[in-house]
């Protein structure tokens, strides 16, 4: 509905107003602005996560380049080999759905989709952010991660991650889909701010793998195969910074290592399942080909 014209109001005359009514509105205008100062100091001032306005921080190039290039030596010593210290990797499981997921990316072209359901405070989720990013760098390019760290009022406070929020991606081979259902911001200490709402499609993939609607993450690997909760535990991450992270990649025995490049091999493996064992040079690695042994996974589409 569009708005009319405001009519012209009436031509009246000007009285002079007393100085002492002048004086009060001043400072009726003063005391509305401490008001306001004080209100914005106690949201953002929070001890818990109470910030309001969610702020976008983009990982660094030499962060993003180090996880789409740890070295082969490392994959394959890595394979599909359980973490010890944190407990074994939570493989993803087969649907045993004949449907496969797909859909057209940004340059119209369909393909087997990756969904990721996340949420920026879970610390499941910020967990299993790392392999996923290390997976899917092998079969495309992550244009846009953001730094993030799980909500400090949750189990396993501030785990050292990333967010999907306005993420960008290309791949030849896959489109992947991400929803960040919440943030990690509390403003009113009761509920976490809502990110992104998934489409129907999205939230049909939740219904069906997790009825609650509140696992985070799912991970969704176009209907066939799916991860409802974290391959590994927060735990191994735990009081680390992305930076530290990623420089302990380039140790085979190290569990962060272990547990991040064992889930990543797992994810690749299931992808390779679906988009027809594409790029070769991913599919048929020794570390990827431990994987798809350990998931009993045949390889064709």
């Amino acid at each position: 509905m569009s708005l009319e014209a405001p009519e012209q109001a009436a031509v009246t005359v000007a009285h002079p107003i007393p100085r002492r009514y002048v004086a009060l509105g001043l400072i009726v205008v003063v005391i509305a602005l401490l008001g306001a100062l004080l209100v914005l100091r106690q949201v953002t001032g929070h001890p818990n996560n109470t910030a309001a306005v969610e702020t976008f921080t983009p990982a660094p190039a030499s962060i993003m380049a180090s996880l789409a290039h740890i070295p082969a030596t490392t994959t394959d010593a890595v394979g599909a080999t359980p973490v010890v210290a944190a407990g074994p990797i939570t493989p993803l499981t087969a649907t045993g759905s004949p449907a496969l997921w797909q859909a057209a990316g940004a340059d119209g072209v369909t393909r087997p989709v990756v969904f990721f359901y996340g949420a920026e405070f879970a610390p499941y989720a910020a967990a299993q952010r790392w392999p996923v990013i290390v997976a899917l760098s092998r079969f495309g390019t992550f244009g846009t991660v953001g730094l993030m760290q799980s909500s400090e009022s949750a189990a396993f406070a501030n785990t050292s991650s990333f967010t999907f929020w306005h993420t960008t991606y290309t791949s030849k081979w896959i489109n992947l889909q991400t929803v960040e259902r919440y943030s990690a911001l509390n403003p009113t200490g009761a509920r976490y701010t809502a990110l992104q709402t998934p489409t129907s499609r999205q939230a049909a993939a939740v219904s069906t793998y997790d009825a609650a609607g509140s696992t985070f993450p799912l991970l969704d690997i176009a209907n066939r195969y799916v991860l409802a909760g974290s391959s590994f535990s927060p735990a191994v991450l735990a009081s680390q910074s992305q930076s530290q992270i990623v420089g302990d990649l380039a140790i085979p025995t190290s569990p962060i290592t272990q547990a991040i490049v064992a889930s990543a091999n797992e994810i690749t493996a299931t992808i390779c399942a679906v988009d027809g064992q594409q790029p070769a040079a991913v599919c048929h690695t020794r570390g990827v080909s431990a994987a798809r042994a350990k998931l009993r996974i045949t390889p064709s589409r």
